[in-house]
């Protein structure tokens, strides 16, 4: 599985720790604020638990979204961006 997490951080120094928690857990950046990483459930339990210690759930909003490798593999990717190793789409899927 993959484990996604998308968020909108309104404050710079929360939104920056969340980055470096997230890369620091094995989540590569998809996005300014789309991150994704091999994992299941108890990985999508751990980030969730480690970024509401540093989020503002007022103001903030994060996303944890758990995705089956076969419809990763599907995905269309447009343009330069990072892949998560092994989670490549197929031959034909990634348009760049």
């Amino acid at each position: 599985m993959i484990v996604i997490v998308a968020y909108d951080i309104s404050d710079d120094y929360k939104r920056d720790r969340a980055a470096k928690l997230l890369l620091s857990m094995g989540f590569q950046r998809i996005q300014r604020s789309l991150y994704a990483a091999r994992g299941g459930r108890e990985k999508a339990r751990q980030v969730a638990a480690a970024l509401k210690r540093i989020i503002d759930p007022v103001t903030d909003r994060v996303d944890i979204i758990l995705v089956h490798d076969h419809t990763w593999e599907t995905r269309i990717v447009i343009g330069e961006g990072a892949n998560i190793p092994g989670a490549k789409p197929k031959p034909g899927v990634t348009l760049a």
